[in-house]
């Protein structure tokens, strides 16, 4: 006797994990068409695809580093996992609106400091605190501060470093400030004739330097009494304390005919290590994690240097030759350079050693091309300083033109 069986699937007998293993393959149009099936697939779609296609997405990812450097919030929206995923394509084919704001014709460059909340500007002398709108629209910022520090007039801020409260700059002058916002206190140093090019503290050290003459670290109380605790004899372009309490302080240095500016230094014997990365000049240096650093360089690169082995683990090239002014970065996967030329800003990928994944390039508008001095992003706008005014690209407009780079760049890496 012979059985004839017939077994008959249907896709709603599989399980939530095995219906979202397949959904995650599909695009973000199916997916929203899906979810207008039934109502457990618009559960499982919701519930479960929308946050894995979205975790671990360039700058829109949801899904920090356990060892990346702890950086507080920026977003000033809490977006859900399918927006990130519709802002990550905006991120990617440079689909934006574009901002002119604070425009002045003298030529002077500003320090920005991104906050979930407000942002900090620099404005010659004065720093002034602007508060960042919750709704949606053109305008992302209040022009009209919430309130100002100093005077217009008094010498440039070069450099500027907020953690909570606090707020540590150094100037022109060869002078560094510190401002307490939560108990009313400010302190003004005299330190040298030379001007101030970058300052940072952790905690109760601090530390500012020169580009020529000098690196003095400080021990500071409550009060913001500074006592010198160890002066070398080197200056620095730029400066970076070791994150999670490691006494290190990253030092790039602006000349270095020998190709070796990056440097180590401990900070209780003020030890100086040669880092072997073959850069002749440091711009601006940030830590990734406690053993990682991230440079921009004269050379037209950005490295990610090993501290450990002392040498680049990753190098990439701007494909038009520009030197890297600043960085930002993310504290995942994403960093964004500030380039020497055109207002403009590449967006790079920690993941993706070598390739460019887009390029921003800012309208001339009111002003002549200028390099980008200081930037900051969150998951939605980007910040850029130019010599004459601060662009901002907001990226939650989908119905923006598209002002994509990617044909571009891979005529030049291919």
């Amino acid at each position: 006797m012979s059985y004839n069986l017939q077994i008959c699937a249907n896709i709603c007998d599989l399980n939530d994990d095995a219906l979202a293993y397949i959904f995650q393959h599909l695009s973000l149009d199916d997916l929203d068409r899906l979810v207008a099936v039934c109502k457990r697939f618009y559960f499982v779609v919701n519930t479960y695809v929308y946050a894995m296609i979205s975790a671990h997405l360039l700058r829109t990812g949801h899904r920090r580093l356990r060892n990346s450097t702890s950086l507080p919030s920026r977003d000033l929206h809490d977006f859900s996992y399918r927006k990130r995923i519709c802002l990550h394509d905006n991120w990617r084919y440079g689909r934006y609106l574009e901002k002119q704001m604070f425009y002045h014709g003298m030529i002077y460059f500003s320090q920005i400091i991104l906050e979930s909340k407000m942002l900090y500007m620099t404005h010659r002398g004065q720093l002034r605190a602007h508060k960042r709108i919750a709704n949606r629209n053109d305008n992302v910022i209040i022009r009209k501060p919430s309130w100002t520090i100093g005077l217009f007039t008094s010498s440039d801020i070069t450099w500027m470093v907020k953690k909570e409260d606090l707020i540590f700059t150094g100037r022109m002058d060869g002078s560094c400030s510190i401002y307490d916002r939560g108990n009313r206190i400010s302190r003004f140093y005299q330190l040298s004739n030379s001007p101030v090019t970058s300052v940072d503290f952790d905690g109760d050290l601090f530390v500012c330097t020169n580009k020529s003459e000098s690196t003095t670290f400080w021990s500071g109380n409550r009060k913001l009494d500074l006592e010198k605790k160890l002066e070398l004899s080197d200056g620095y372009q730029t400066i970076k304390l070791c994150p999670n309490g490691k006494r290190q302080l990253a030092a790039g240095r602006y000349s270095d005919r020998e190709k070796k500016a990056l440097k180590l230094i401990d900070v209780e014997s003020g030890k100086t290590t040669t880092l072997n990365s073959s850069t002749r000049a440091v711009y601006h240096v940030l830590w990734k994690d406690s053993n990682t650093v991230l440079t921009g360089n004269f050379d037209t690169t950005f490295r990610v240097v090993d501290t450990r082995t002392s040498r680049d683990e990753a190098v990439w090239t701007d494909p038009y030759d520009a030197s890297v002014y600043c960085l930002d970065y993310d504290g995942a996967h994403s960093v964004l350079c500030g380039m020497k030329y055109n207002f403009r800003v590449n967006s790079l990928d920690l993941r993706m050693p070598k390739r460019c994944i887009q390029m921003y390039f800012s309208s001339k508008m009111l002003s002549h091309y200028s390099p980008v001095y200081s930037l900051a992003a969150d998951t939605s706008q980007l910040f850029i300083v130019t010599d004459h005014d601060l662009r901002i690209l907001n990226f939650d407009a989908d119905y923006a033109d598209k002002k994509d780079y990617t044909y571009d760049l891979v005529k030049w890496y291919y």
